[in-house]
């Protein structure tokens, strides 16, 4: 028997939250299976006893669902993605696929969907029921309803991934809860929403990375919350800028919300208005002037401190961070920031939480070296999907970079990307998709040009990068656009494609 990597619920029954009270022998349809949250919520409602759950995905077969429910579970170990797809398979009232995809839906008691639902075209029939007044529910209100201890939750536009994981590390190191969840948005985290509607006691932390979507479709916020920045993303989805600001700020805004973690050097963040009344206000920052009078954390000295009650305790030296970047300072501080709003809890651990954040290494797919071989690094950095991010890993890298981009349009600027060019990037590798094509064109207008190699599938990518790359280059797979992860990496991912073109039988040496 091989044990699950899955955190066992408490001993007993499953916990409801309000929206699901007195629904356990009715109808309710889970949209999007296939992925992390339609699967994850899924199964807790088959653990806690529900009867008739019906689920639907638009994969045209099971072959196809089983396909995209182990792509989308990728965090999860093999033995754990068989077995997560046995229990829904098995225990759902119904499965509809393909043709019957969203069959009789209108019959349903309610509706849970993934937060992206809103964006396919062959939703039409949720947006006309959600008109007419039709209950929908969602993964992250499910957290934030079932959670009885303290709740720490994380947006912003980069670096919300980095933030959480950092911050369950730390707490985890400094001991002060018996237990640390982590889960949300990101599909690389082991959920844990069983677990949490099992914690009687409320002992335990949660912590939630909270995407913009998941912000949409949120009615309460996490009792402590952090804004890591915002720079233009999504833009279409909401209308323009001030859309999207006003989207990431209802996690300051929604009830529920007492302590707001904010970036003091991230001025479309700080301008976005006041907090509401009874909220308190940290701030983090790489500079400590920038920090002014606030409480929260900063950099001084080549330290992070921590500033409670206006006294600064030194938390960890900047360089036995693991994380390498200027933008992982940042994400530390707001993790140290975020812990201090912890007071009653994490006072006189300071030191036990910078031990966590130290020692915290890589996350999958965000600037993370996987291969070296004849003097080149291979870097992959998937879940970059603005330029901003690719930025931040190219700067991060701080060697000549072959970069293997593309994907679809969010309607971002790729000026500062393409002034790279010629630079620290020497090459560019570049898929299809529309925001590929205004790469191509911003590259163009700098009679840059003949730096885009236009390529169909991510294997062409990989071996036209490693033909370019010479000893002392890195090659970085950051796509800089949505989709690529969708329209590329069934291919079988960018670290099967570097070791399989690989002339060396193993790395030159393990990857930091």
């Amino acid at each position: 028997m091989i044990a699950s990597c899955r955190p066992d619920p408490p001993a007993g029954e499953l916990r409801l939250p309000p929206a699901l009270s007195g629904l356990r022998d009715s109808r309710v349809d889970v949209v999007g299976i296939a992925g992390v949250e339609g699967g994850e919520i899924a199964n807790y409602l088959l653990a806690a006893g529900f009867t008739r759950v019906v689920g639907h995905d638009q994969q045209p077969d099971l072959a196809a669902l089983s396909a995209a429910h182990r792509l989308a579970h990728a965090g999860s170990a093999e033995v754990e993605r068989r077995a997560h797809l046995d229990r829904l398979l098995t225990g759902l009232f119904q499965v509809n696929l393909g043709e019957r995809y969203l069959q009789g839906i209108a019959e349903s008691e309610l509706i849970i969907a993934s937060q992206a639902w809103f964006l396919h075209p062959a939703n039409a029939v949720l947006h006309q029921l959600r008109a007419q007044g039709r209950p929908f529910y969602s993964l992250i209100q499910a957290y934030l309803d079932l959670a009885r201890g303290p709740v720490i939750g994380v947006t912003g536009s980069h670096g919300k991934s980095t933030t959480s994981a950092l911050v369950a590390a730390a707490l985890r190191r400094a001991e002060v809860f018996p237990a640390v969840w982590l889960g949300g948005n990101d599909r690389h985290n082991q959920q844990a929403l069983e677990a949490v509607a099992g914690d009687e006691a409320g002992e335990s932390c949660l912590v939630l990375e909270i995407s913009n979507r998941q912000l949409l479709q949120a009615t309460s916020a996490p009792s402590i919350a952090a804004i890591t920045n915002i720079t233009p993303n999504h833009l279409e989805e909401h209308g323009g800028m001030a859309g999207y600001v006003a989207c990431k700020r209802r996690i300051f805004d929604l009830d529920g919300c007492r302590v707001a973690v904010r970036n003091a050097q991230d001025p479309v963040s700080l301008e976005s208005g006041p907090l509401r009344e009874g909220v308190a206000e940290l701030r983090f920052s790489t500079s400590r002037a920038a920090l002014e009078g606030w409480d929260g954390a900063f950099l001084d000295g080549g330290w992070l401190f921590e500033r409670r009650r206006g006294r600064d305790t030194a938390v960890l030296e900047a360089s036995s961070l693991r994380l390498k970047g200027e933008h992982n300072l940042a994400n530390a501080l707001a993790a140290i920031a975020l812990c201090s709003a912890l007071e009653e809890r994490t006072a006189g651990r300071q030191v036990a939480v910078g031990e966590g954040i130290g020692r915290f290494g890589t996350l999958a797919h965000r600037i993370q070296l996987i291969w070296q071989e004849e003097g080149v690094d291979y870097y992959d950095d998937l879940s970059s999907t603005t330029p901003q991010s690719t930025l931040a890993a190219i700067r991060t890298v701080g060697h000549p970079v072959i970069l293997i981009c593309g994907g679809q349009d969010k309607g971002i600027s790729f000026d500062d990307l393409a002034e790279q060019l010629g630079g620290p990037v020497k090459q560019v590798m570049l898929l299809p998709g529309t925001g590929s094509s205004r790469i191509a064109e911003a590259a163009a207008q700098r009679s840059l040009g003949d730096l885009i190699h236009a390529v169909a599938t991510l294997e062409e990518a990989v071996a036209g990068a490693r033909h370019l790359a010479r000893s002392g280059d890195a090659v970085l797979l950051s796509p800089a656009c949505p989709g690529f992860f969708s329209a590329h990496y069934q291919e079988g991912g960018y670290r099967k494609l570097v070791r399989r073109l690989s002339t060396s039988p193993r790395r030159r040496r393990a990857p930091g």
